[in-house]
């Protein structure tokens, strides 16, 4: 159970660390969902239907997925049930042949952040750490690739006491990366996935100890920039966060001051400025925030500040895409009754509103992936707030344009 509840003891021990540990605080976001330390692990048998309810495919999880164009990439227990986990295997289910094709296995697997994984091409690329997740000399963080021909995994690379947190996005051919290093400060590394070079493109000093400096949250891009989230500590330990962007050759265009993204947050604003981010988008001026913790903004960059376009709560969550729309971005308001989603227009700004009910109206939307071709993966569940009772979860697999936005 070691894994376990080390990971559970990171919720409580890591709000009180340093800048790179508070980006570890975060995790629990993704390791509630299926951790608990007085149950075992086990996966779960979830069929997949259409717009109208029909059956049309089923896979055995653990986890959350990840949606390619064609297929869903997923993780399951190789003994279906466990106190901890020792390996993990891989798996890839096919939309239109119904097959899941075991990918591979991962040994002592302990984390993998989904909520960054990129699809470049013909390539899935995911940072996975194994080993003792909140031991810094007892783990390891691999960067693997998945290869959606052969249906094969591989490592690029490790790294001993690699951050478990770190994260990517996708420049052309080209993976960027944001690396904490472990003596302290971070890094932007490009990995060229066509002719696998790797360099250093920028450094970011910070002192552990002194607990004051810049550190890199997070990092998106799109056709013609790159903009980082940066979280700037004084001496005073005044904190502050900036939105940095450059063009591709790293020259440097603009900043803004983006420290009021947190201001409605119920808990301490200065705890909210430090967390880790899991969820960024810059399109057009527009941007989207989601931490670990309970802040989500959805606005505009304006004359050199932020304007917010729509109130949002903690449930309000953006669809996860492997490859990132330079169009339109989806909302959808999770563990509602309602099911609302919300479709932004990151060219005209226009904001269109829609529901998703199924034939048994209490379920809720848990959570939307996204692909290139508009394709959606919606998890829905329902457990009875007096009771405790669930019903079996439900995918539903949907195009947008199957959904009716006003």
């Amino acid at each position: 159970m070691k894994k376990i509840i080390g990971l559970l003891c990171l919720a409580f021990l890591l709000i009180l660390c340093s800048c790179d540990n508070n980006s570890e605080n975060g995790e629990t976001r993704d390791s509630k969902q299926t951790i608990s330390a007085s149950t075992s692990l086990s996966n779960e048998i979830i069929s997949i239907y259409d717009i109208n309810n029909a059956k049309i495919g089923e896979i055995e999880r653990y986890g959350i997925l990840v949606l390619t164009d064609d297929s869903i990439i997923y993780n399951r227990i190789p003994t279906r049930s466990v106190d901890s986990i020792a390996e993990m295997d891989y798996y890839r289910y096919n939309f239109e042949t119904k097959e899941n094709i075991k990918l591979g296995t991962i040994e002592n697997w302990s984390y993998e952040a989904k909520y960054d994984t990129t699809v470049i091409g013909n390539s899935l690329y995911m940072f996975v750490t194994t080993g003792e997740i909140s031991d810094i000399k007892n783990r390891t963080l691999h960067l693997y690739r998945v290869d959606l021909i052969s249906n094969t995994m591989s490592v690029i690379f490790s790294e001993k006491g690699g951050f478990p947190y770190n994260t990517m996005t996708a420049m052309g051919n080209k993976l960027l990366m944001v690396r904490v290093i472990p003596t302290g400060g971070s890094e932007i590394e490009e990995y060229n996935t066509e002719t696998n070079e790797r360099k250093i493109l920028k450094k970011f000093d910070f002192d552990d100890k002194a607990n004051n400096g810049d550190a890199i949250r997070q990092i998106t891009s799109d056709e013609n920039t790159i903009s980082l989230l940066r979280l700037r500590i004084e001496s005073d330990r005044t904190s502050k966060l900036y939105l940095d962007v450059y063009d591709h050759d790293m020259s440097f265009l603009r900043t803004v001051d983006v420290s009021t993204i947190p201001s409605k947050s119920t808990d301490s604003l200065e705890s909210e400025l430090r967390q880790g981010v899991t969820n960024f988008v810059v399109a057009n001026n527009y941007i989207y925030y989601e931490n670990f913790s309970i802040t989500r903004y959805l606005g505009k960059i304006e004359n050199g500040s932020l304007r917010s376009i729509m109130d949002v709560n903690p449930e309000f969550e953006m669809s996860s895409e492997s490859v990132k729309s330079n169009f339109s971005g989806l909302f959808y308001q999770s563990f509602n009754k309602n099911n609302d989603l919300y479709l932004l227009n990151y060219i005209d700004g226009t904001l269109r509103k829609a529901t998703f009910n199924i034939d048994d109206q209490r379920y809720y939307i848990i959570n939307i992936s996204r692909n290139t071709k508009d394709n959606l993966l919606i998890t829905m569940r329902y457990k009875d707030p007096n009771t405790g009772k669930e019903l079996v979860p439900r995918l539903y697999y949907v195009n947008l344009s199957e959904l009716k936005f006003s």
